[in-house]
């Protein structure tokens, strides 16, 4: 009976270490700034040395060309100007995995986030 169990246990645990992608900003989270439009960071990050092809990044639909992504080993930033509201990020990558069919991950993620800018009034 507790063989029955072993299998897909093994295969959960060395799923979750294989590939990973996390994008910031996170879904749902609230970016502010002091300037309209305001200056949002996008930050990706993967394991060292595992990205295998891209990071294509687009922003609302619109794709950040690659002259203005710094790359590390480990990860990705781009910084572009929001107007207040709601907007999404969409990642595509294929990374390094050992226990994936061909060695490679693919990651197609899209992450929702709201951009507000506070402004300040001067009284003369």
């Amino acid at each position: 009976m507790r063989a029955r169990w072993l299998f897909p246990l093994a295969v959960a645990v060395l799923s979750c270490g294989c590939t990973s992608l996390v994008i910031i900003p996170r879904e749902g989270d609230i970016v502010s700034g002091s300037q309209n439009p305001v200056p949002v960071t996008i930050r990706l990050a993967w394991p060292d040395g595992g990205v295998g092809m891209g990071p294509i990044v687009e922003v609302d639909g619109m794709r950040i060309p690659e002259s203005a992504v710094a790359y590390t080993g480990s990860g990705a930033t781009t910084t572009v100007p929001l107007s207040p509201g709601a907007h999404a990020v969409r990642v595509r990558t294929a990374q390094r995995c050992w226990i994936c069919v061909g060695g490679v991950g693919e990651f197609d993620l899209t992450r929702r986030f709201y951009v507000t800018a506070s402004t300040t009034v001067s009284l003369r």
